[in-house]
């Protein structure tokens, strides 16, 4: 479910500039035809955030009865909902004891997730071990609700606020966050187990952060430069391109090696169009790679969810299909695995 207010790129330079003119050293002029081929690089041409009146929980409720709707399950069919989005209200208790009550679901077991953009992939993967190993769960959902951009928050106004040239190295990739919500039912099968690769590289963990108070306590000494305190999003993405590439495209490898099919269509994390098309040419893909990021951009962790349910509606695929989930995600770590559709 995607909030109403569409976003363009013009829009972003102009919200830029407001922040930014009285503040940036340098010549504006120049900060804004950098951010315009910053855009156009990335090939994003829109995002859509809410607007003044709507309520990421009221988004919620209507992306999870349609979720049933479409499963043909009722609310009390769900055996347990994992809540791994990014974007929370609460540390304690889990984020899902509130969107599980909100949307009416308060006597069913839950749990978050938290693995940044690899919490949706994360999420499957547990979900498929609960619906191999445990016989009294048959229906899981999955909720991922991306809302970071609040008048006041960890990407607004202060990401929007440049007051130098350097910024940009972390402060940019917020320019292509969208805003949305994902839910998403996984109902046992037993002649479905579907594989998983992973590869996970913790030391580049400080290159994109949201730090709590007190943060500090958690860290080696060493990387405290790039981690912005007061739950600032930061994200160093050149660094994360120049240290995640090889690893993204060897996790992909991995499990396609491991396949006795080729498969039909790949759902790659959303992060840059660019990025992701760099990497398929790198492995010489024959597979169809399916992407919402230039209309939506960057979902965070219901990027690949949102693709899937754009691949159905336009009868990309269709219901028994089998597709992969390529993610790549702050950490750092990656992944890919295979999605009964």
């Amino acid at each position: 479910q995607i909030p109403s207010n569409k976003i363009s790129n013009q829009d972003i330079i102009e919200m830029i500039k407001y922040h930014s003119t009285a503040q940036y050293k340098g010549e504006i002029g120049d900060l804004e035809n950098w951010v315009r081929r910053f855009l156009s690089i990335t090939g994003i041409k829109s995002r859509f955030w809410r607007d003044a009146k709507e309520e990421p929980i009221d988004l919620i409720r209507i992306a999870s009865d349609r979720a049933l709707k479409m499963a043909g399950l009722k609310g009390n069919q769900i055996d347990l909902v994992i809540y791994s989005s990014i974007d929370r209200g609460f540390v304690e208790p889990a984020n899902a004891s509130f969107v599980c009550k909100a949307i009416g679901l308060e006597k069913t077991r839950c749990f978050d997730i938290v693995d940044a953009c690899m919490g949706w992939g994360s999420a499957v993967q547990t979900a498929n071990a609960f619906l191999h190993s445990d016989s009294t769960i048959n229906s899981i959902m999955i909720i991922n609700a991306e809302f970071p951009m609040d008048p006041i928050g960890s990407v607004l106004p202060n990401n929007f606020t440049i007051h130098n040239f350097e910024e940009l190295q972390w402060k940019s990739p917020s320019f292509t966050l969208g805003e949305g919500v994902s839910v998403c039912i996984f109902q046992n099968n037993d002649s479905s187990f579907c594989k998983f690769e992973f590869i996970e590289n913790s030391e580049c963990a400080e290159l994109c952060t949201i730090a709590l108070l007190n943060f500090q306590k958690y860290i080696s000494k060493n990387v405290g430069e790039f981690i912005k305190p007061n739950i600032q999003f930061s994200s160093f993405g050149a660094e994360l391109l120049k240290n995640g590439m090889d690893s993204a495209i060897e996790v992909l490898n991995h499990l396609l090696s491991q396949l006795n099919y080729v498969p039909q269509i790949i759902f790659p994390h959303s992060v840059s169009l660019k990025v992701i098309q760099d990497a398929a040419l790198n492995i010489n893909l024959t597979s169809t790679i399916y992407s919402t990021f230039p209309e939506l951009g960057n979902l965070a962790t219901a990027s690949i969810p949102s693709s899937i349910t754009k691949a159905l509606l336009n009868n990309v695929i269709k219901e028994g299909d089998k597709g992969i989930g390529w993610i790549a995600s702050a950490g750092m770590k990656f992944s890919a695995f295979e999605i009964q559709l």
